[in-house]
């Protein structure tokens, strides 16, 4: 037996989704292109008013811009959009802030429109020209004349992204196998993709290069895909067997193993179903007619909005720690990678590590660390020589945070993609991404705040984390191992359509009383 059954084709899937995953790094590409350069003044008879380390960015720059008729702006690691277009202090500085803000209103969009392109028109074609569409506008914002063309253009960036966390996520694990997925995610993740990201900005030194050269890793993707076969499970739910049984012959010719299907149950399926396909148009609100799927939305969304604020929230404000610059986006991609495979091997040799486990343990890791990191920030420091010590223990604990957040997003995609039948699969991605966007919106904000006051952004993301921890505890559902298929014959989302959503849910409760007791490895059973 191969190892986790898995063939060639599978390994085209992995290598697939790391490529698709460097170009959803755009999403902490403000890190690099919103780098803010240390201030001070040549005025021979300037200073500030108190020690600078103790002075908050803009603490520092009102001094200078009251004080200051000659402002030095010290040598960066990365020559940024901040010092192209002059955005250092006071409302430049905020408008620095929302052109990420404005990146993650895009992908907020890309959630609600490529969730149900993709549950209507099919995975490979929407996940084409959302990647294709990406890859176009994120090398013209290296162009951008200005800061609010380069905005526009980050908002396209923003829809790509969406695409890509929805559709194309769910398109390449409808291809592979129910134990491969927690390896997909370990071995293959956010850490290796960030580590290439970073280095692409180290090479390249310049945000208008950077945007060109980050953008085009994900080229590759649109030429495979081209060769590639629509998802057949996608096809099943559309009741197009014919199709599927093509699409099917594909993936065998590429896995390379012989094509040997039921001839008799496909016939026999075609039959009844062929001249009847589910034309049926499948919106949000499909996710609210059934009392189970509605459940599952609303906890699983909870998590997400949790996860991303968490996230993006403590990812944006890294840029505004002390230390090498680039050793900590290093380290932090290198730690996130490597932290992830100790996640296979329990989920692989430890048959009690489920979905819920996965969530919980990280999460409680990753309060305690940012719990310390506002604890050392808020004690008083007697001077700025003993600020080293401090300021590198702050970059330590906030990498092992990071890493454990990281984590946490497995559990949330994991759990997502389990939970949601295939006809609405992306829909409730989308959804769940959507409630995670809106969430992201405020994480460029707490960057921000730590201008004002460093511990607010971590006293934030303490706060959620508790929140989410809450929710993990008494309301997540366990997937793991759930058979996506089996998901599909959902007789709740099309019980009385014609009903409002909340007399469909009465119903389904009533109807589905008993779910509420059947055992968590089993949820796929209630669909």
């Amino acid at each position: 037996m191969s190892f986790l059954n898995t063939n060639r084709f599978h390994w085209l899937c992995f290598v697939l989704w790391q490529f698709a995953l460097f170009f959803c790094c755009q999403q902490i590409f403000s890190i690099f292109y919103n780098f803010n350069p240390s201030l001070s003044c040549q005025d021979p008879n300037f200073h500030f008013s108190k020690p600078k380390c103790k002075l908050s960015k803009v603490e520092i720059c009102s001094e200078l811009t009251a004080n200051c008729s000659k402002w030095l702006i010290e040598p960066a690691p990365f020559r940024s959009m901040v010092q192209d277009f002059h955005m250092y202090c006071g409302s430049a500085a905020y408008d620095s802030a929302w052109v990420a803000t404005i990146q993650f209103i895009g992908v907020l969009f890309g959630a609600i429109t490529y969730g149900h392109l993709g549950d209507h028109f099919g995975r490979k074609p929407v996940s084409f020209v959302g990647i294709f569409i990406g890859i176009t506008f994120g090398v013209a914002s290296g162009f951008a004349p200005t800061w609010q063309v380069f905005a526009a253009f980050r908002f396209i960036v923003g829809t790509s992204i969406a695409s890509i966390l929805i559709v194309f996520y769910a398109y390449i694990l409808e291809f592979i196998e129910p134990e491969q997925r927690v390896f997909l995610r370990s071995f293959f993740n956010w850490g290796y993709a960030r580590l290439v990201f970073t280095l692409a900005c180290f090479i390249c030194g310049y945000w208008r290069s950077a945007a060109i050269v980050t953008s085009l890793l994900s080229l590759p993707i649109l030429p495979v895909l081209l060769v590639l076969p629509e998802s057949p499970k996608w096809y099943a739910t559309k009741k197009r067997f014919r199709e599927m049984k093509n699409a099917e012959k594909r993936v065998a010719w590429l896995s390379g193993i012989p094509y040997d299907p039921d001839e008799k149950i496909l016939e026999e399926e075609s039959g009844k179903s062929e001249a009847k396909q589910d034309t049926k148009i499948y919106t949000m609100r499909d996710l609210f007619t059934s009392w189970p799927i509605a459940y599952r939305t609303i906890v699983v969304g909870s998590l997400w909005f949790s996860t991303s604020l968490s996230a993006f929230g403590s990812d944006l404000n890294s840029g505004n720690l002390a230390g090498n610059f680039y050793l900590s986006q290093f380290v932090s991609g290198g730690v996130t990678a490597f932290a992830k495979i100790f996640v296979f091997l329990l989920d692989t040799y430890v048959p009690s590590f489920d979905r819920r486990r996965l969530h919980q343990y990280p999460q409680i890791a990753m309060i305690i660390c940012y719990a310390a990191i506002m604890a050392l920030m808020i004690l008083p420091e007697s001077d700025c020589n003993s600020q080293g010590s401090r300021d590198l223990a702050i970059i330590i604990i906030n990498i092992i945070g990071v890493s454990f957040i990281e984590i946490t997003w497995d559990a949330c995609y994991l759990v997502a993609v389990e939970c949601f039948p295939t006809k609405i699969r992306t829909i409730g991605i989308g959804t769940c991404s959507l409630l995670a966007r809106t969430g992201a919106l405020l994480a460029p904000q707490m960057a921000y705040l730590s201008d004002i006051y460093r511990p607010i952004p971590y006293a934030i993301v303490c706060s959620i984390g508790i929140f989410s921890l809450l929710i993990s505890c008494f309301f997540l559902p366990d997937t793991k191992g759930v058979d996506l298929a089996a998901l599909d014959p959902t007789v709740e989302l099309d019980y009385n359509r014609r009903k409002s959503v909340t007399e469909n849910i009465g119903i389904q409760r009533r109807l589905t009383g008993a779910v509420a007791a059947v055992p968590r490895a089993t949820i796929g059973e209630d669909a």
